[in-house]
């Protein structure tokens, strides 16, 4: 198989992981943090050596406030329902994932509050005395946002949208899914409320992890209360990090393979991984630019620009698209992507979306020939 669907979960994994998991469910007993056996100890200390990698990887200077959880999702629900009060207005950008907007639809519902959108323009720049215009104007309390879309894969200026934000002492909350692990993040410098990522895409480990970092001052509701392994004499949940926002057994396997896709990023680097996806990315556009009848949708501008692009070929569907590459065993995502606001944004959702090629760092120049050889006989063979 020729796998170019890695905004949706990274393929291959890094290197290790798979054995990492393998042998820690088949040799590793016992939970986190709940007994005083070697097996436990082991996977308490592994737990807390993963949080201490995140740390290293995002700048963090207190482990602890990476919250583990099941996938970017929750983490964004977490921090979303946990914080947004009644009657709060939010801002947010046009390009937002269903992650963060169903939460906010459910509060628009429950809470009354206010969903407002900052504008961009058609090559995916911030129109920046708008945004400031509604920081006031609409007395914003919170900007929720993505800093790499899904369906684009253009990168917003997450440095410069804290700063305003801190200006006027506003909330920050990120959706980071498409960005952690392919591109140095600093959180010393980005001061964000939370960070929402996945440990399945770009740090490259398996699903079934996710993180939430908090700042020191961002204090929200629980989403889940229960059993931590700390206080187990009160009936309430405790308030220290990370077990106020960590309730039930974790994937400690999960950890585990995560923990080695740490090892490997730390050893590469980000900034080599990056390059090696600009370079395959920028092959990919400059033989897909040479097709007519491609109509390209993504940001062209690879330094503001994560990896991911998408197209429609004229007078085709996405899923007709879709279906010859995969007989030809190559996967790539059609549809809607989960988020219909940034479809509406590049006009493809009345056509059902678009087709969306996201290669890695693994990914050969001769599996995007193969891509590009078979796009021009699916043209050719439309066309006759």
């Amino acid at each position: 198989m020729i796998y170019l669907d890695n905004a949706a979960t990274s393929f291959p994994k890094a290197p290790g992981l798979g054995k990492a998991i393998a042998n820690h469910i088949e040799h590793v007993a016992g939970n986190t943090g709940r007994s005083s056996y070697s097996g436990a100890i082991k996977n308490s200390l592994l737990i807390f050596e993963t949080r201490e990698k995140l740390a290293e990887l995002l700048n963090a200077n207190d482990s602890s406030r990476f919250i583990f959880t099941k996938n970017a999702t929750e983490a964004l629900n977490s921090a979303i329902l946990g914080s947004v009060k009644k009657a709060e207005k939010i801002l947010i950008s046009p390009l937002e994932h269903n992650s963060v907007m169903r939460p906010l639809t459910y509060l628009q519902a429950k809470r009354n509050i206010e969903i407002h959108s900052f504008k961009l323009d058609k090559n995916f720049n911030i129109d920046w005395l708008d945004f400031e215009y509604q920081l006031e104007n609409h007395k914003i309390d919170k900007v929720i946002t993505t800093i790499a879309s899904n369906v684009s894969g253009s990168i917003l200026p997450v440095n410069k949208i804290s700063n305003i934000c801190q200006k006027y002492n506003i909330d920050l909350i990120i959706d980071a899914s498409q960005y952690v692990g392919y591109m140095p993040f600093d959180t010393s410098t980005v001061k964000a409320k939370a960070i929402c990522f996945p440990g399945h895409k770009g740090l490259l480990g398996p699903s079934g992890t996710g993180l939430l970092y908090i700042a020191d001052d961002f204090i929200f509701e629980p989403l889940t209360f229960g059993g931590t392994g700390s206080k187990s004499e009160s009936i309430k949940q405790p308030d220290f990090l990370p077990d106020k926002y960590e309730s039930g057994t974790p994937n400690i396997s999960g950890i585990c393979g995560l923990s080695t896709a740490l090892d490997y990023l730390l050893e590469q680097g980000l900034d080599k991984i990056r390059n090696k996806r600009k370079e395959i990315y920028l092959y990919l556009l400059e033989q897909i630019r040479n097709l007519e009848e491609v109509i390209i949708y993504s940001n062209q501008d690879l330094e503001r620009q994560i990896g991911i692009l998408s197209f429609n070929i004229e007078n085709m569907t996405p899923s007709e698209v879709t279906y010859q590459l995969d007989k030809k065993d190559i996967a790539v995502r059609m549809g809607l992507h989960c988020a219909p606001l940034a479809h509406k944004f590049i006009n493809t959702y009345d056509i059902g979306g678009n087709v969306r090629i996201s290669p890695s760092s693994f990914t050969s120049k001769e599996e995007i020939d193969i891509t590009i050889k078979t796009l021009k006989e699916i043209i050719y063979g439309f066309k006759r």
